[in-house]
């Protein structure tokens, strides 16, 4: 079953996401896309061209107490940090108008599925500080980093960095 985007429809709407930009130019769509091509970060398996990327990691602090022999989990603090590339299309005075609107539209989608796709993980991390507050103090390490690989292979899952998974930049029509 398909993932539905609804998650974050923008980075602004979660914590700690920087955004890196990759200047691209063209006053036409076919030269948008060979700019994009050229610019674009690749898929390491595929070497695919990705047009925007994301990716998050999360800073684990656990805290226990300790009483005679016994060590007790009372709690974790897990912090989001996402990370996205993204396409910015630079100025020209002499691009058309419908292909300065039809980028901002496509940016605008390449943004969303971003979005979505840190925000599946953000809002998937009580998976992980249960995993903790569930294990034993010697092991809440291992807790940690085994939700945080269900959770990856999770994300996997649901967007694939397949191109036909990626929103497109579409010809204009006259």
């Amino acid at each position: 079953m398909p993932f539905v985007l609804l998650l974050a429809a923008s980075f602004a709407e979660l914590p700690n996401v920087t955004v890196t930009y990759y200047d691209v130019a063209g006053r036409d769509i076919a030269a948008i896309h060979k700019a994009i091509a050229k610019a674009a970060p690749k898929d390491p398996e595929t070497q695919h061209v990705l047009p925007a990327t994301s990716s998050w990691n999360v800073g684990i602090a656990v805290k226990s107490v300790t009483a005679g022999k016994r060590c007790q989990i009372t709690g974790a603090t897990l912090t989001f940090r996402g990370s996205a590339t993204m396409p910015r299309l630079r100025p020209d005075k002499d691009r058309p108008v419908p292909v300065a609107t039809a980028f901002a539209a496509y940016a605008a989608k390449l943004e969303a599925r971003q979005a979505a796709q840190l925000a599946f993980a953000y809002e998937r991390l009580s998976s992980v500080e249960q995993a903790i507050r569930g294990s034993r103090c010697d092991k809440s390490e291992a807790a940690a980093d085994a939700a945080l690989g269900k959770l990856q292979a999770a994300e996997r899952a649901a967007f694939k960095p397949d191109e036909q998974s990626q929103p497109k930049l579409e010809e204009l029509k006259d």
